[in-house]
């Protein structure tokens, strides 16, 4: 035969309770953040100059794959613009006026814009690369990605295109220096 007991009405926790646990854990979740955001800031420079650098090297194979020309930049009204690096780049075959998407080109990748609090620079207009994939012209330059610039707290990324087309990605100071 089971014994049956009564339950002591003080085993339940009290509100004081509860709410000394919850605070605990909004201050531990604040400092955590604190500490996290500057991570997510890093690792979205990072993950977007890699796609930048992969960008670059589709559009070399490319034109040495198909012996065209392959232009990369950021369009404004079908025209390489190069105020607008931070709205995203265009990868296109260019048979008609270089930096000049018309209509007998074609795109071959897009990618996003970068973001709002960002800042990505570069010299010139456009890279468009020859189908032998070395850059035309003076397309050679240094493409500097800037997070959050406006604080600018954090290094930014550079990367490199040689006269030879091939990228290279390095740590830069200039976010800091132009803020």
């Amino acid at each position: 035969m089971r014994k049956i007991t009564q339950h002591n009405p003080n085993y339940g926790t009290t509100l004081i309770e509860i709410m000394v646990v919850l605070s605990i854990i909004a201050i531990i979740t604040n400092l955590a953040l604190f500490h996290v955001q500057p991570f997510l800031v890093k690792t979205r420079l990072e993950n977007y100059t890699q796609q930048i650098k992969r960008t670059l090297s589709l559009a070399r194979n490319n034109a040495i794959s198909l012996n065209s020309q392959i232009t990369v930049c950021a369009l404004e009204s079908s025209i390489c613009d190069s105020n607008s690096w931070h709205q995203g780049l265009t990868v296109f075959v260019d048979k008609g006026k270089i930096g000049v998407f018309g209509a007998d080109d074609t795109v071959i990748f897009v990618t996003a814009a970068i973001n709002e609090s960002d800042m990505l620079t570069y010299p010139r207009n456009a890279v468009t690369y020859r189908p032998d994939g070395t850059p035309r012209g003076f397309n050679n330059g240094t493409f500097v990605y800037c997070a959050e610039y406006e604080s600018a707290t954090l290094p930014g990324l550079a990367i490199s295109v040689s006269t030879t087309g091939k990228t290279t990605l390095k740590d830069t100071k200039e976010c800091q220096e132009s803020h």
